[in-house]
């Protein structure tokens, strides 16, 4: 018994690794993707974003953990050698994105809370002076009430927002 590549020794690994190793590479592709797209959108909110001001702010990115615990945690303890259960952890997970990428839950999301917040905020249009609510996701870690924020639509009631205090935590 030789090591080395084989038709045999290929089989074995995408028979026991095979679909651990496209989740690898799908994973990593949505994070390169994730990257691009965040940072296209945080430099489009610095140049032409809507200047607004924060009336009531509330934090989102506690409900990162249930969502951990709820959908990815479980994945860890499947054997993914049998077709069977392959079969059914790709029904969850497409019936888990069908749910979230058509509701807000999408945001909340523990890869975008690692360096970025969500907020649910009620805020001041500096142009119009009503009041709106929308959630945003900002590089900033501590926005509060009264903060200036510029703000970029990236979907219906949702902004990427840009402190104008200079402050953004990294």
């Amino acid at each position: 018994m030789g090591g080395g590549l084989s038709w045999e020794s290929l089989f074995v690994f995408t028979k026991y690794f095979g679909a651990a190793a496209l989740l690898i590479v799908l994973s990593i592709y949505g994070a390169v993707g994730l990257k691009i797209l965040l940072t296209n959108i945080e430099r489009r909110a610095k140049t032409n974003g809507d200047l607004v001001r924060i009336e009531d702010i509330e934090n989102k990115n506690s409900e990162s953990i249930s969502y951990l615990f709820t959908y990815i945690i479980p994945f860890v303890f499947q054997d993914l050698s049998s077709m069977i259960n392959v079969f059914s952890v790709a029904v969850l997970l497409v019936v888990t994105f069908l749910i979230y990428s058509n509701s807000s839950m999408l945001l909340i999301n523990p890869t975008i809370s690692m360096r970025y917040s969500l907020y649910m905020i009620e805020y001041t249009d500096s142009d119009s002076e009503k009041k709106k609510k929308g959630m945003v996701i900002s590089r900033n870690k501590f926005l509060e009430e009264d903060d200036q924020v510029k703000i970029k639509k990236i979907g219906h009631k949702l902004f990427f927002a840009v402190d104008m205090g200079g402050n953004d935590a990294s």
